[in-house]
């Protein structure tokens, strides 16, 4: 599964890259959003799970100020 995914990950690079060098700005950041997705897919889902508590503790903190 890895090695699709890594497969993946270099076709959303090169749709970036050929988007930004056409021009087209809302192409290409669609296709980073992609490789940032399925590079977040390839780490370690406690890193993703740590990163995702610690965004809830920002909110919680943000909202009582708010």
């Amino acid at each position: 599964m890895a090695v699709d995914q890594q497969r993946r990950l270099g076709e959303a690079a090169a749709q970036a890259h050929t988007a930004q060098d056409n021009g087209d700005h809302a192409a290409a950041n669609d296709a980073w959003r992609r490789y940032v997705l399925i590079e977040d897919a390839l780490g370690d889902p406690q890193d993703l799970l740590d990163e995702g508590v610690a965004l809830s503790k920002v909110a919680i903190d943000l909202w009582r100020q708010g």
